[in-house]
């Protein structure tokens, strides 16, 4: 028997292989099934045999979305649009990229459009009700979600969209209400579970949300937070082990433990005390970075810089030594409240601080001459040797169990004459402690040995609040010491 041969195709044949039509279909094939580069390669065949083909420039422009390309993505689907401006498809996905963008305005009108054009289809709607909730227009993106869910009762994102404004605007209830709407519509969805289990958390339904979030927990298995969460209503319902439990496993997950698990472990007794993870520190400071100086100073009264300096002033006076320094280290920088408060007293700034966001927010005060990004042992640790007057912390030691390393530092760093400064929690007991507020808390007789012990003399260690918790002042302690 003669061997098989691949039959020779006729003109026809291939003239419709090369279609645009034919290849904006296996282009779209490629898409689908997320191999990006050949899809990308297809169109571009498409438009090579036909510049306006349509489809071809659309789907080019989904593709450069999908790699981040926006600006590209938002001209071919603009230029989709003008080949057919009749396609709502089209409208839709150009008002995602502007929105992406952050172009609201201009989003909103192609979402019009995009309505105009198929007004009974309700991902227009949603669409709208997405950008109405950017711009915290709650009720009209409730509205409109509504009028959605009215269109297509079956449509399970409208229904999950609600409760998360609803969630926002904290009617915890309503959003349960509507969670539970998606959800019998399509069981699984894990960020609409998180929404309900973050409501039943709010309304105080602890072992409620702890069923919800054991479900994620199997549909997502490796998100360590999720684990978190489980410990922290373990705890809450007094179940140590499982919350013990819960809490490894999270860290498992992410051993850096960027959501401080082995805080909850130190705190349950768990393991023994030691330094919190730099992850954790950074990751929970950046968070608050934003909006940091209002929540601490106006929220919670605080006022470790003002107390920094009236020790210094006060310890300067004391002991009839001048009360301005050429160059000093700010420990956890912060924002930059020490250097705002000690402005008038140092020439010259160095920050060091765990958190990129709040190296940012402290940039902006154009109050350091350097900033860096690490930690307070490091940082201290590239300083050379009696390179500085004077070295600032304010409530940063609270994030440090032992102090002992970084007073060393602090003490090489300093010239003769030289003064160390700061705040921290402080407890009646010996050594440290985890505080309640997930913090560490020392006594005055291991401060005062620390700071001994680092070759430094103690002019004042006394009492004092920096700020409050729950209405009730925080005891604390403000250091100054010198290197004689």
């Amino acid at each position: 028997m003669s061997r098989l041969r691949p039959r020779a195709k006729s003109d026809e044949q291939s003239r419709i292989k090369r279609s645009p039509t034919d290849l904006y279909d296996a282009a779209l094939r490629h898409f689908l099934s997320k191999r990006y580069g050949p899809a990308e390669d297809r169109c571009r065949q498409a438009l090579t045999l036909d510049p306006k083909h349509a489809d071809s420039l659309h789907l080019l422009g989904l593709v450069h979305a999908q790699t981040e390309r926006l600006d590209l993505a938002v001209d071919l689907i603009a230029s989709a649009v003008r080949c057919n401006p009749n396609n709502h498809e089209y409208f839709l996905n150009l008002g995602g990229l502007l929105q992406r963008q952050n172009k609201l305005d201009d989003a909103r009108k192609s979402i019009d459009l995009a309505i105009k054009l198929a007004p009974n289809l309700a991902v227009g709607w949603i669409k709208l009700g997405n950008i109405l909730r950017i711009q915290r227009r709650h009720d009209e993106a409730l509205l409109t979600y509504e009028h959605a869910s009215t269109l297509d009762p079956s449509n399970a994102d409208a229904a999950a969209r609600s409760g998360g404004v609803l969630f926002e605007l904290r009617r915890y209830e309503e959003a349960l209400a509507k969670c539970d709407l998606s959800l019998a519509i399509s069981p699984d969805q894990v960020e609409v579970l998180f929404v309900k289990g973050d409501c039943l958390r709010n309304l105080d339904r602890a072992a409620e949300a702890a069923a919800i979030y054991r479900r994620i927990s199997e549909l997502v298995p490796d998100r360590g937070f999720v684990w978190r969460l489980l410990g922290k209503l373990h705890q809450q319902l007094g179940d140590r082990d499982g919350a013990i439990k819960a809490f490894r496993r999270a860290r498992e997950i992410a051993p850096s433990d960027p959501f401080g698990v082995s805080v909850e472990l130190m705190r349950l007794g768990a393991e023994e005390l030691s330094e919190m993870p730099p992850a954790y520190v950074r990751f929970l400071f950046d968070q608050y970075a934003p909006t940091f100086d209002t929540a601490l100073v106006e929220g919670l009264g605080y006022r470790g810089p003002s107390v920094l300096f009236e020790a210094v002033l006060s310890a300067c006076q004391a002991h009839q030594k001048p009360a301005n320094f050429k160059h000093a280290i700010d420990l956890g920088c912060g924002t930059g409240l020490v250097a705002v408060a000690f402005a008038e007293m140092v020439d010259q700034f160095i920050g060091i601080d765990l958190s990129p966001g709040m190296i940012e927010k402290a940039r902006a005060t154009g109050l350091y001459a350097q900033l860096k990004v690490t930690d307070m042992l490091e940082g201290l640790r590239t300083t050379p040797d009696f390179g500085v007057d004077l070295v600032l912390s304010a409530d940063a030691m609270v994030y440090v169990a032992d102090l002992l390393p970084v007073l060393k530092e602090a003490s090489r760093v300093l010239a003769s004459g030289g003064l160390l400064a700061f705040t921290l929690e402080r407890h009646d007991g010996d050594g440290f402690i985890m505080g309640e507020g997930r913090r560490y808390a020392h006594s005055a007789p291991y401060v005062r040995a620390s700071i001994e012990a680092a070759g430094l003399v103690v002019l004042q260690l006394e009492q004092h609040s920096t700020r409050y918790e729950k209405g009730v002042p925080v005891p604390s302690l403000v250091a100054v010491a010198e290197k004689s």
